[in-house]
């Protein structure tokens, strides 16, 4: 019984805490300290250095609800109290987040009084003694506490999270009072959290916070997210180690599509490794949906905390998901313009709603945490508005997946071209059996068949298979190249397409006077025995490669083939090749023409009803990017609206109208700050490949 009891304790004093950080134990606090390390250092650095002989500057850490504030601040105090040469003559006071009893500035100063005199009963118990028997006089509670600091040589920093909600039923004489304490006495110093814009930051005239460092915590990367995926991991067991391990490992897409809609808020992420300690799921969406039914008592408080008009205004936008103008919520609520611009402000200062500024009058507004925007989308929106949320969740996934996109795009096409009952375990074991895929990409086909007996497969990997690389660059170093090029020849039947081409890249670098593209290029067609799905294979390594020497001569290739076949969803692999071909040889004349067509046959409507998203978000951003990086803009931004595509290709389309140099450029001001850094790297790769495939 007694060891249960033992276990019991250990179970909960490794647990993770998401609300009552400040009930953590110091010790395990720091150990569990793996982000916010840049912040705490800078204020640290600050503390550690003054000597407070005169008015310091006080620090106010602003961040949305779950951001780390907390944490930080109980960092900040453990480590005062823990410093041997600080602690005799400064004395850390941390306020507890909701600090229900402080009604005015005398109450304040009471709980000071209070907090010392558990501090020290002998130096500061006839303090809190004193200043409980006051008659709410404020001033007179300051001088007894500035008093008894002096008597006793030490000066007070007050941690106050929540600082805003505080002070803010103080009225103009208190204000004051307090700015006054602050800006002339050395004896306190004060560093505040606070989860809502402060009304300072509004109106400029109002002078308290010009005292205030402000320190900003934004959302977490990639990284830090792993960091503290296994500092948690760590606080917990070697089976939680273990499963982190493994995820960040083999499947990081799947958190970091999570992370980037969840806007990188600590505190969601520590909800995501519960999750995770719960059960490994299969994709992005299903830690989606799991994360947002754990945030929904959070989220349904802060909805309730809200006036009937607020509430109306808020619904508007979150349904929306993009900014609206005040004049489009006027209109969506049926409120009047004024009402909802003087709400739309006190939105703001509770960090509710953000504004977006423009070169006119009419602003934009959005939603300011945007996973909150998503949780009220999944739990008041209809099929169409959680499918919205599906189709941005499974885009991230494909965009963060790091496998190169022609293992990716294989495997879906396999799976198109196989995804029907009447086909045999024969054209498995034909494609598996060949010599020329790599065993990696033949791997993943086999081991995403959900349909098929795989013990009956033949064995995918390739005995016999080597490469020449070494004994080839020996043979280039001695300008030996006649040899180098029949060795190649040699090791055909033992080389992945992959190896057949980087080598006879290497050799066409070295000597390319020597090097004839079309007679290697219709060599490799006529040695072996293509299928379909073996020939996209070449020219997705050809392209991703940049092995331009070939460009000219396979797009000739694509083109007799897309002469002689019907374009339907088995032809993916083939269609999607010829476009990004046509655009790696500029013939936008062809590329016009090909579109035209695909939208006169049933393509791409089957093919965007066709349920593989996969495979969809593959197709589509190999295509947009390699437009955009031609400048064919207009292609691709209609490409994207004619098909009514822009819900499944956000990140996409709001890269593509940034680029464009017309009053359409304007709706890129409307898009989510979830999407900002995937857009980013989108509009990143344009370029790369504006210089790889120019």
């Amino acid at each position: 019984m007694e060891n249960k009891k033992n276990e019991t304790t250990d179970t909960m004093s490794r647990s993770v805490l998401l609300y009552n950080t400040q009930n953590i134990d110091a010790q395990l606090l720091k150990a569990g300290f793996s982000i916010r390390k840049k912040e705490y250092q800078r204020i640290w650095k600050d503390i550690q250095t003054s000597k407070m002989t005169h008015p310091e500057t006080h620090y106010l850490i602003q961040g949305v609800r779950g951001a780390g504030k907390t944490t930080l601040l109980s960092r900040l105090s453990y480590e005062i109290a823990e410093d041997d040469k600080l602690s005799k003559w400064l004395i850390p006071i941390l306020l507890n987040e909701e600090e229900y009893g402080i009604l005015s500035l005398f109450t304040f100063w009471l709980r000071i009084a209070e907090k010392l005199a558990e501090h020290d009963v002998q130096l500061y118990s006839e303090l809190f003694q004193q200043v409980l028997s006051l008659d709410d006089d404020a001033v007179v509670a300051w001088e007894l506490i500035q008093h008894y600091l002096n008597k006793n040589k030490q000066k007070i920093i007050v941690f106050v999270d929540n600082l805003g909600e505080l002070f803010k039923d103080f009225d103009d004489i208190e204000h004051a009072q307090l700015r006054e304490v602050l800006s002339l006495h050395p004896h306190i110093r004060l560093i505040g959290g606070s989860s809502q814009s402060l009304e300072a930051h509004f109106d400029v005239s109002a002078p308290f916070y010009q005292f205030f460092k402000l320190i900003n915590l934004k959302s977490i990367n990639e990284t830090e997210m792993h960091e503290l995926l296994r500092s948690l991991a760590q606080q917990t067991n070697e089976e939680a180690i273990k499963t982190i391990e493994e995820i960040i490992t083999e499947h990081p897409e799947r958190i970091e599509a999570v992370r980037r809609l969840t806007d990188g808020v600590p505190r969601t992420i520590v909800l995501l490794f519960q999750i995770i300690m719960e059960g490994a799921k299969e994709s992005s969406y299903a830690y989606l949906e799991e994360t947002i039914d754990k945030t929904t008592p959070l989220y349904k408080h802060r909805m309730d905390d809200l006036s009937r008009q607020q509430k109306a205004i808020v619904h508007t936008i979150a349904m929306n998901w993009d900014a609206m103008s005040t004049k489009e919520i006027a209109e969506q609520t049926r409120l009047p313009s004024k009402t909802v611009s003087a709400q739309l402000v006190k939105l703001q200062q509770q960090w509710v709603v953000d504004k977006i500024e423009t070169d006119t009058k009419n602003h934009l507004y959005i939603i300011k945490e945007r996973f909150f925007n998503i949780w009220y989308l999944m739990r008041y929106g209809n099929q169409t508005d959680k499918r919205r949320v599906l189709w941005l969740t499974r885009f991230l996934e494909s965009w963060c997946d790091e496998r190169e996109l022609s293992t990716r795009f294989l495997e879906a096409a396999f799976n198109i071209e196989t995804n029907q009952t009447n086909v045999s375990d024969v054209y498995f074991s034909a494609l598996l059996a060949s010599e020329k895929i790599d065993s990696e990409i033949k791997k993943s086909i086999v081991d995403g068949m959900q349909f098929r007996n795989k013990g009956r497969m033949i064995d995918y990997q390739n005995s016999d298979y080597k490469n020449i690389e070494i004994p080839l660059r020996e043979l280039v170093s001695i300008n030996k190249i006649e040899e180098a090029y029949q060795l190649v020849e040699n090791n055909f039947k033992n080389l992945t397409i992959k190896d057949y081409l980087f080598n006879l890249h290497t050799l066409y670098l070295v000597r390319p006077e020597s090097f004839e593209p079309e007679v290697y290029g219709l060599k490799l067609l006529e040695k072996t025995n293509f299928a379909a799905l073996e020939l996209s294979y070449l020219l997705f390594i050809i392209f991703n490669n940049n092995f331009y020497e070939y460009k000219e001569v396979f797009f000739k290739v694509l083109s007799v083939v897309i002469e002689n076949i019907d374009i339907n969803l088995n032809q993916i692999a083939i269609v999607h090749s010829y476009i990004l071909y046509a655009l790696w040889n500029n013939d936008f004349i062809c590329l016009k023409s090909f579109i035209n067509e695909l939208k006169n046959t049933k393509f791409m409507d089957e093919f965007i009803k066709f349920e593989d998203d996969d495979k969809f978000y593959m197709f589509f951003e190999n295509i947009i990017i390699m437009l955009l990086s031609k400048r064919q803009i207009e292609i691709a931004f209609s490409i994207i609206v004619e098909f009514n595509l822009k819900e499944e290709l956000k990140p996409l389309y709001y890269a593509t109208i940034s680029l464009l140099k017309d009053e359409r450029q304007k709706e890129y001001l409307r898009m989510g700050s979830e999407l900002k850094g995937t857009v980013n790297e989108i509009l990143q790769t344009v370029e790369e490949y504006r210089t790889k495939y120019s």
